[in-house]
């Protein structure tokens, strides 16, 4: 017994302490399916998307007004139907490629009962995904629900450009500069040799009162050392931060379930109103 507890155990620290560098993917109940919602980029055809996301045109104009996502007008939203197709309740093997973690943020009316429904899964298997006890959910709270097999919108593939090819437009870099509090992106580019030795967290951040100056955003974290810099994006607003590490995180209630606590100063600029937010972490390797 004991064994098996160590596989489940191993596996899933397997998912959840991986080094990734893509943004978090979420489902949205959409009828009696998952869906995503996605925003349609200039010079995509229904084609390419059906392409992208391992499906057929017909599945995806079934799951959208067929006139409307016809015209595929830029920046309009679209439904991407998750089955059978594209994905998996089992982590596929290492040889199938362009696989991504899904997650789902708990609604006003889930329960557990009806996310596990919805992935195909009992709700024990949602249980130890999730590290839950019990079967309360919180409204906001992030759930693991599967694998979604899809190939990256930049993609270095050469086959999936030959299918899936939209011109690149040339970004001027200085109209995207973002001034970052206390010169810490330059201490990170330092401790992270420019962001190559880096790994990647994603899960809550829970923010405390930090008193004194607001010149520098602080941080309690279990793996960096104290002076080590994260840098934290909110994959909700696009926004991103870099903070100083102080210590680890507290053993007390506030933190629960948290993987980084910040300083209540830097939840303005990561576009963040409540006392949680779901967040993305890189950090040096240790």
């Amino acid at each position: 017994m004991m064994k098996y507890s160590l596989i489940a155990l191993f596996f899933i620290m397997g998912f959840t302490a991986q080094a990734q560098t893509k943004d978090s993917l979420f489902a949205s109940r959409h009828g009696a399916n998952w869906g995503i919602k996605y925003f349609i980029k200039p010079g995509e055809t229904m084609k390419m998307l059906a392409f992208r996301f391992y499906i057929t045109e017909d599945q995806l104009a079934v799951a959208n007004d067929f006139d409307d996502i016809k015209k595929l007008m830029p920046y309009s939203l679209v439904n991407i139907p998750v089955n059978r197709e594209n994905y998996f309740t089992v982590k596929p093997p290492l040889d199938i490629q362009n696989i991504r973690e899904l997650y789902y943020k708990v609604g006003q009316r889930d329960d557990i009962g009806v996310i596990s429904t919805y992935a195909g899964i009992t709700k024990g298997t949602l249980r130890q995904w999730n590290n839950l006890h019990g079967n309360t959910l919180n409204e906001g709270q992030v759930l693991f629900i599967g694998w979604l097999k899809m190939f990256a919108f930049d993609t270095s593939n050469p086959e999936n450009e030959k299918g899936y090819f939209i011109p690149r437009k040339k970004v001027n870099t200085d109209s995207v500069k973002v001034k970052v509090l206390g010169g810490l992106d330059t201490v990170f580019n330092r401790q992270t040799a420019n962001g190559v030795n880096v790994l990647t967290e994603k899960g809550t951040a829970v923010f405390f009162d930090k008193p004194g100056k607001n010149n520098v955003y602080y941080a309690f974290h279990n793996t960096t050392p104290p002076g080590g810099i994260i840098k934290v994006y909110n994959p909700g607003t696009g926004k991103t931060i870099y903070v100083k590490v102080l210590a680890k995180i507290p053993n007390t209630k506030l933190y629960a379930n948290s993987i980084i606590g910040i300083s209540n100063t830097a939840k303005e600029a990561l576009g963040v109103t409540d006392t949680k937010a779901w967040c993305e972490l890189t950090y040096a390797i240790n």
